[in-house]
């Protein structure tokens, strides 16, 4: 089993300036590489620890990535434990249109931990984005 970030595409390049965050690029980076087949079920992954030190980011980073890939079944982690692929071969996966929505999914999903009301949410939005324009 594998235990390092090797692929047989390029090594990820981290766009700080593209406008999508980290974490959102290394997600996708990693959701390719289990889509493609790069990564087989059961192979193991490095720690958050590992990656985020191969990457050059925070391990807070990292351990968001693992969580979002843990949720939505694509490697199977637990403290303590390495993370290793899961069995996605009968998933269908499939990126997000934009990376906006893996942001928007994580706005909402703080939103309700934080109790916040949707209204409440699109004002918010709405008053940060005639800020920004």
């Amino acid at each position: 089993m594998k235990c390092e970030i090797v692929s047989k595409i390029e090594p990820l390049q981290i766009n700080e300036g593209s406008g999508i965050p980290v974490w959102v690029q290394i997600r996708n980076w990693l959701f390719f590489l289990i889509q493609s087949g790069q990564y087989q079920p059961g192979d193991i992954l490095p720690t958050v620890r590992e990656m985020a030190t191969q990457l050059g980011v925070n391990y807070n980073t990292i351990h968001k990535v693992y969580q979002d890939l843990d949720t939505e079944g694509l490697i199977c982690s637990s403290k303590g434990k390495r993370s290793f692929v899961a069995d996605v071969s009968n998933k269908t996966m499939q990126l997000p249109d934009s990376p906006i929505d893996l942001v928007i999914e994580e706005l909402v999903r703080v939103a309700k931990l934080d109790n916040v009301s949707p209204e409440e949410l699109m004002t918010r939005i709405k008053q940060k984005f005639d800020v920004a324009t």
